[in-house]
Parts: C-alpha cells; sequence; structure tokens
C-alpha cells in the first residue's frame, strides 16, 4: 500500500560554517548568445556556445566567472565526463530505472456523517501488519473530526492534549482554507465534508509522525481493502523526546500529508486516470511547498537545504552535486534511498522557482494570501491532463530545457550575485504573519542557529571532478583576461549547455 510520509530530517547541531562573502552587485545583465565576445559587467549573464564535444565563451572584460554547466540528456543513473576528463570517459550501459507498478482505480463507499461520542472501526498498519482499531470521535466541527484509538495502548505517556488541540486549531483556522485556495478543493468520498484526524500510537509504531494513504481516496490497488473510505490524515502520538513533538511540527507535518491527498485526487482519480503514476518526488517536492506555503516553513528547511550544500548532517548525498532533474521528473516509480532527502529537497526547489516564476503571492498582514500568478500556477498544475515532467511544458508554455536552466542559473546566483534579471533569482523571503515562519528559499541563510548555509559548492575548474549527472549541474570558477576565448570539452552524449556568470 502507498504509505505517503514526510521523513524526519536530522536535527543534531553541528558548528556552524562560515557566511559566504557578498559580491559586487551587477550593473547590467546580458542573456544573449554570444556571437562575439560577450561584453559582461559583474551579475551579467551569457549563454555559452554549444559546439560539438565542447562548450565555449569568449568574454570582452577580465575578471573572475562561473559557469553553469548543465546536463539536459534525459537518461536516469547517467554521468557524463567534462574537461581533461573527457578523453578517459567510459560509457555506462543503459540501465533503465525499476519502476513500481500502476495504482488502478476502485470504487468507494459513502459513509454517514458524525457526530461527537460515535465510534467506528479503522484499518491500519502498526508496522508489521493491517490491524482494526476502534475510534472515538472526541471533536466534532464544522471543518473536522477528531478520533482517539481505544483499541491500541499507547507507549509514549500521558497525551499532552495541548498539542493536538493545537494542531487542530491550526488545521482548521489555516492549513484547510490556505490549501484550499492554494491547491484546491479535496474529494469527499464520505459524503462528509470534514477533514478526519486520527490519532493512534499505531502510526509510531509504523515509524511515522502522520501519513495519509490515497487507499482511502479511490487509488486502491494493493490495498487488500484496507481503505477507510475518507480525507483522513493518521496522527502519531506526539513524542515529547522526538523532532516533531510541537503543535507547529506536527502542524506542518500535517499541511504536508494534506496536500497528498488533494494531489492525488487532483491529478488521478477525479481525471478517472487513478492507475496512472508519476515520480514520488514530483508528489513530495510538492508537498513540501505545502508546507512553506501554509506558513510552516521550518523543518522544510533542512530538505531544501541539503539539495544545495555539502553537510554530514543534512545526509550523506547531500548537495548541489547529487541533484538531477531526471530523477525528480521522470520515471513513474523511481526511488532512490541513498538521496531521498536531497532528491525532495530538489523538487521542493524547482517547484518553488516555478511558483514565483508565475508571480508568486503576497500576504497581508492580517496573513491573508492574494494570488499574484503563483496559485492560478498550482491549479493549473493539479489539473493538468499531463504528468511527469510533460507536466512543466504544459502549465507553463515553456520548454522544459530553458525551464531547468533558468532554474540552476537562478540557484546559484541567488544571494551570490544581483544579475538584475528576476528569471535567475529566489524573491526574498518573508515572515509569514500568523506562523512567524519565513516564506522561500535563501542559499546563504542560517537555519536555528546551527547550520549555516554558503550556497551550492561551487568547484575551481582545475580542481574539478571532471564527471556531471545527466539532468544535474556542474558550477565552475574560473579567472579570465579580456579577449580571451574559454573552452570546455564535455561528452557529446551530456547535452550539455552552459551559461558564463560574470562574479568580480
Amino acid at each position: 500500500m502507498w504509505l505517503l510520509l514526510l521523513s524526519a530530517c536530522a536535527s543534531t547541531p553541528t558548528d556552524s560554517a562560515d557566511t559566504a562573502a557578498a559580491v559586487d552587485t551587477a550593473d547590467s545583465s546580458d542573456t544573449a548568445d554570444t556571437g562575439g565576445p560577450a561584453a559582461l559587467d559583474v551579475g551579467g549573464v551569457a549563454e555559452m556556445t554549444t559546439e560539438p564535444g565542447q562548450v565555449t565563451v569568449t568574454v570582452a572584460n577580465a575578471g573572475d566567472y562561473l559557469v553553469a554547466l548543465v546536463s539536459l540528456d534525459d537518461k536516469q543513473g547517467r554521468s557524463y565526463a567534462y574537461g581533461d576528463a573527457v578523453a578517459e570517459a567510459a560509457h555506462a550501459p543503459d540501465d533503465p530505472p525499476d519502476l513500481l507498478p500502476a495504482v488502478p482505480t476502485g470504487d468507494t463507499p459513502k459513509v454517514a456523517a458524525f457526530a461527537e461520542g460515535d465510534e467506528r472501526t479503522f484499518s491500519v498498519h502498526n508496522g508489521t501488519t493491517y490491524v482494526d482499531i476502534t475510534a472515538k470521535a472526541t471533536r466534532v466541527t464544522d471543518a473536522l473530526v477528531l478520533w482517539e484509538d481505544q483499541t491500541t495502548p499507547n507507549e509514549i505517556g500521558t497525551l499532552d492534549q495541548s498539542v493536538i488541540d493545537g494542531v487542530a486549531e491550526n488545521v482548521e483556522s489555516l492549513i484547510l482554507p490556505r490549501e484550499r485556495l492554494l491547491f484546491g478543493q479535496e474529494s469527499d468520498v464520505d459524503g462528509d465534508p470534514r477533514v478526519q484526524l486520527l490519532l493512534s500510537y499505531t502510526v509510531n509504531q509504523y515509524g511515522a509522525v502522520a501519513y495519509v494513504t490515497q487507499c482511502d481516496i479511490g487509488r486502491t490497488a494493493g490495498c487488500g481493502g484496507t481503505g477507510n473510505d475518507g480525507e483522513i490524515v493518521y496522527l502519531g502520538i506526539p513524542d515529547p523526546d522526538g523532532n516533531y513533538r510541537t503543535i507547529d511540527g506536527v502542524s506542518e507535518t500535517v499541511a504536508h500529508e494534506w496536500n497528498h491527498l488533494i494531489y492525488g485526487w487532483h491529478r488521478f482519480v477525479d481525471q478517472d486516470r487513478a492507475g496512472a503514476d508519476e515520480n514520488i518526488y514530483i508528489t513530495e517536492g510538492m508537498s513540501a511547498l505545502a508546507q512553506d506555503l501554509t506558513g510552516y516553513n521550518n523543518g522544510n528547511q533542512y530538505v531544501w537545504a541539503a539539495a544545495i550544500v555539502e553537510n554530514s548532517a543534512l545526509g550523506p548525498n547531500s548537495g548541489v552535486d547529487f541533484v538531477s532533474v531526471n530523477d525528480f521528473l521522470r520515471g513513474e516509480g523511481y526511488y532512490d534511498e541513498d538521496r531521498d532527502g536531497t532528491l525532495r529537497g530538489a523538487s521542493y526547489l524547482f517547484l518553488r522557482y516555478l511558483f514565483e516564476q508565475a508571480g508568486g503571492m503576497s500576504v497581508e498582514p492580517d496573513g491573508t494570501q492574494v494570488d499574484e500568478g503563483g496559485m492560478a500556477f498550482l491549479h493549473a498544475w493539479f489539473d493538468s491532463g499531463a504528468l511527469g515532467a510533460d507536466t512543466v511544458e504544459d502549465v507553463t508554455g515553456k520548454g522544459l530545457d530553458e525551464t531547468v536552466m533558468d532554474w540552476y542559473t537562478a540557484l546559484v546566483c541567488t544571494g551570490l550575485v544581483e544579475t538584475g534579471d528576476p528569471r535567475f533569482s529566489y524573491q526574498p523571503r518573508e515572515a509569514d504573519p500568523i506562523t512567524g515562519y519565513e516564506y522561500g528559499v535563501d542559499p546563504y541563510d542560517t537555519i536555528h542557529d546551527w547550520l549555516t548555509l554558503d550556497g551550492p559548492p561551487i568547484q575551481k575548474l582545475a580542481r574539478a571532478d571532471g564527471s556531471i549527472r545527466a539532468g544535474g549541474v556542474e558550477y565552475l570558477s574560473v579567472s579570465l583576461d579580456a579577449g580571451e576565448t574559454f573552452t570546455l570539452p564535455v561528452e557529446d552524449r551530456a547535452s550539455a549547455r552552459a551559461r558564463i556568470i560574470r562574479v568580480k
């Protein structure tokens, strides 16, 4: 059964890194193809010329430059050589990714509305097997029903009812209205418009803080009749020693999980393609965006940071060198345990970039969110007839390759150099007036006073590793003289493009 979970992020403090020094800002920018020498002021960006086996550019001004070398090859699991390593490159065999089976549709019966004190049976997973439990409705409002497991002993200890009450209030007042505004209305398979929250120690036994299952809303293959037919978030007992023990921590998790249900309904069941599927990292990235846009971009910071910087506290394969758009856009069932956090973060960063490029949103002092184009983008994505990477072109109207180039350029320029071009930067972060957490991305931010980010790794060309992932990026620093032509060999199979950015 597909149980979509929010992975807990590392929380052990480490020594903070030094904050990266700012560089001079741009006087102008240039994004035209370089038919002649590229005359770039600080912050200027130019497309390099792509030729068979190389990318090249001639610069008019002496200075320090950054090369964003991007592979636009759409294979998964491939790497290609560049620089001096091209002559020694070995050709890797074609190994298609393993795909998970598609999920066919199923019928979902209607159930009656609930009142406080009612009891019902739920089929849940306890980490070993499915079990039936009895739960009692302890809170019923116009927006939600809170169920408490009456069957499974709570081994955490005393339940902190104030946390559960606070989470329920956040779900009612912020998470539900904001997600509906941002992404669209959820399903109503049980005929009761209220959301159901099931509080059960079986969720702790499963190893989660919270989860949802799309078996509950009509994507039922592999469920074995275990779907509970409704819009349900399964909550564990808050562990006072765990990472997600506070009201805001659990609320952020619920915001993530709730988005999975909205996504599954709009993208699959409501479009009569419940048997279709797409890359898990698209759905995980979108749910991470839901954490952000509902005002709970807190734990999510560790996830997107893992796709930018190299830091063992964020995972053994953190950093942009482990990112590939192919791995979070292509391949229906693709999953990579070794880079799971990094790919979740990369997908979020990509979707956050698209949201901003569409116009994003503004937030009024009372917390009201106003569409500036980003919400329309999200609704178009959720209701698109395309799947996977095709959705990018369908919703943005731009070619995927151009979007990927712009995104990788923005990822390295944000906070490092001012280009003067909104395509090449994330929007400044701002705090939500209700929750206090900051929206968006800053590759040079400090997270919780212990993890100082220093932007994507930039390699000096002379020390570069000479390998680029298919669908990935390499950031290389070079110093060039006026009139100098810079040429970088790249394997043809990489389908490489490159941009040069003057940073000093």
